[in-house]
């Protein structure tokens, strides 16, 4: 677009601007974004991704710690064929939770017997509540509202799986020790990096907030925990399993957008050859009659023309090069069958030279067009099967592919059918 403007001085000044009308997802049916670029006007553009690293996948949008397509209906694509396997993933994570909690109320309720502690009422029922709510989550999955909450439902989880591993700490003298808190902790932290469909920022800051809370409430706790070297080794443990945690979470997410990627080409490339396999059957069709061209397309390559199967012996491969003699023209197998009663008609037209000689070329090819068109339709009316055309010659055969028993017949009801579809010709196009 370009547009006239005065500035201070009263003159014309004559800018360029660009607009793009979008149509998308982020506004309503019968609305249009408009975002206008005044190349004039400078702006800060924030870079997106690391451009010095190689793409992990096609249509990358260079970022490492939060690798997306380039395209944002792309990327809504992703997600929307991708939900099945993150509900089952979300399910996987719900059985097990379940699974655990009964396990441990089952545990604390049977080691009372011989081993009486003095708060495992309280674990016994936290784990069954624990247990419904495993159950309702699990019952949400197969409702149609949990597409829409996903990730809300994922981050409620996730967040419920920390507070719950720290509420042990509440007692002063807690029955689990430290080594069964920190396995835990591990185990919640594997959850949060492989299984949720959460994103990267807000795993790292929930497992962050999870392993430095952990760590206060050990250290509270258990006072001989305290000491450095202690320290030292949960510091490392925990900024050890976050890196296995982050990568395993780029990788995974990488990998999902590398296959849908490699997928997305393949389905396109199937769909192209299909198109060329009917376009190619079109024009197989086009030349030839249906039953020779279905014979044509259904002919496969013998054994003698060498199959995929024999490349590897190297007897066979010796032996189809000696049949080859050298210089030889070598030709596919084709069928030919034998017909005696056909009659064939050849039409030429007369004067064709003089005709010819005062029209473009053009106009010509356009009066041939019209003429044997006619004729087409003359063949399919008589019986007869076209042949070829060359100049302004005509060829159409009866009695093949087809057997006919009357099929000189056919060819002379083709021929005076021809004569009148001429007259009719001249007349319209004024020509003898």
């Amino acid at each position: 677009m370009t547009a006239k403007s005065n500035n201070s001085n009263g003159e014309n000044v004559k800018k360029e601007a660009r607009v793009n009308f979008n149509i998308g997802s982020q506004t309503q049916a019968d609305h249009i974004e408009v975002n206008i670029h005044d190349p004039n006007k400078t702006h800060k553009r924030k870079k997106h991704g690391y451009h010095f690293l190689p793409k992990p996948f096609e249509r990358s949008n260079g970022s490492l710690f939060n690798p997306r397509f380039d395209s944002e209906i792309l990327e809504n694509f992703l997600i929307e064929c991708y939900f099945p396997q993150a509900m089952r993933l979300f399910r996987c994570i719900v059985y097990y939770v379940a699974i655990a909690s009964a396990c441990w109320a089952l545990f604390f309720g049977l080691i009372q017997i011989n081993y009486p502690t003095d708060h495992w009422r309280y674990f016994v029922g936290g784990s069954v509540i624990l247990f419904i709510i495993m159950n309702g989550l699990l019952l949400f999955t197969y409702t149609s509202m949990f597409k829409q909450y996903s990730k809300i439902v994922s981050f409620l989880l996730a967040l419920i799986l920390v507070i719950v591993v720290q509420l042990p700490f509440v007692f002063h003298n807690p029955d689990i020790s430290p080594v069964g808190t920190f396995c835990g902790v591990v185990e919640i932290l594997i959850l949060l990096y492989s299984f949720l469909p959460l994103n990267l920022y807000f795993s790292v800051g929930l497992g962050a907030f999870l392993s430095v809370s952990s760590e206060v409430f050990t250290a509270l706790r258990f006072p001989q925990m305290c000491e450095v070297d202690y320290i030292v080794c949960k510091l490392l443990l925990h900024l050890i399993i976050h890196l296995i945690g982050i990568f395993i979470y780029i990788m995974s997410n990488t990998r999902v957008r590398s296959n849908f990627s490699k997928i997305g080409q393949s389905v396109l490339a199937q769909e192209d050859l299909m198109v060329e396999k009917e376009i190619k059957e079109k024009m197989i069709h086009s030349l030839m009659p249906p039953v020779v061209a279905n014979s044509v397309m259904a002919t496969h390559p013998s054994k003698d023309d060498g199959d995929d199967d024999d490349d590897d012996d190297p007897e066979k491969k010796k032996r189809r090069k000696s049949r080859h003699v050298k210089g030889e023209m070598i030709f596919r197998k084709f069928q030919m069958d034998e017909m005696k009663n056909v009659s064939i008609l050849y039409a030429d037209i007369v004067g064709f030279t003089k005709m010819s000689s005062n029209k473009t070329a053009e106009r010509l090819v356009g009066l041939l067009n019209d003429l044997f068109g006619r004729f087409d339709k003359l063949c399919n009316a008589s019986g007869c099967e076209k042949i070829s055309t060359l100049g302004d010659c005509y060829y159409c055969v009866s009695g093949c592919p087809n057997p006919c028993p009357d099929h000189a017949k056919c060819c002379v009801e083709m021929g005076l059918s021809m004569l009148i579809a001429i007259q009719a010709f001249d007349e319209d196009h004024n020509e003898e």
